[in-house]
């Protein structure tokens, strides 16, 4: 476990604040995918502090990830950012005076993923597979859809 996503509870006794500003290596994400690649440190901001008994942590985080474009599979930076992220943990649940940021920083950032990615201003490789793209044209003669409530009448 690193130093640096250690809080110690007992320090932010008494209205203490206490202020995040670090720069982490990238391996904290723990991910190992060809996919997906994360390569740039993670800037985090923000500040930690106890009200009445939760720990409130308030952090904007940002790095780059890099995946590959849906269409041609270059890979491609995504610029991931989270502002004003807000996570809260009750002190009941501490066994000891110690809190690791990992997990919700890691999940925060990770949730901001795209599901696919594309070249900036759509991919050129787009134009190149149109044609092995199926076509899905309205069929003559297909039935008209129904729509079994749209006769109810609401007050």
């Amino acid at each position: 476990m690193s130093d640096a996503f250690i809080l110690y509870i007992d320090r932010l006794k008494g209205g203490t604040v206490q202020k995040l500003g670090m720069i982490l290596s990238p391996e904290f994400f723990d991910i190992h995918e060809t996919d997906l690649l994360f390569q740039d440190p993670v800037e985090v901001s923000g500040e930690a502090y106890l009200a009445e008994e939760e720990l409130v942590i308030h952090l904007n985080a940002s790095t780059i990830a890099r995946m590959p474009c849906s269409v041609c599979n270059q890979m491609l930076p995504l610029p991931l950012a989270i502002k004003n992220f807000y996570h809260a943990e009750p002190l009941s649940s501490f066994k000891s005076g110690l809190f690791d940021l990992r997990e919700p920083l890691r999940e925060a950032l990770l949730i901001e993923l795209p599901k696919t990615a594309e070249c900036p201003g759509g991919c050129k490789e787009r134009a190149a597979i149109a044609p092995f793209l199926k076509k899905h044209p309205e069929a003559p003669g297909a039935p008209e859809p129904y729509f079994p409530f749209s006769d109810l009448k609401y007050p």
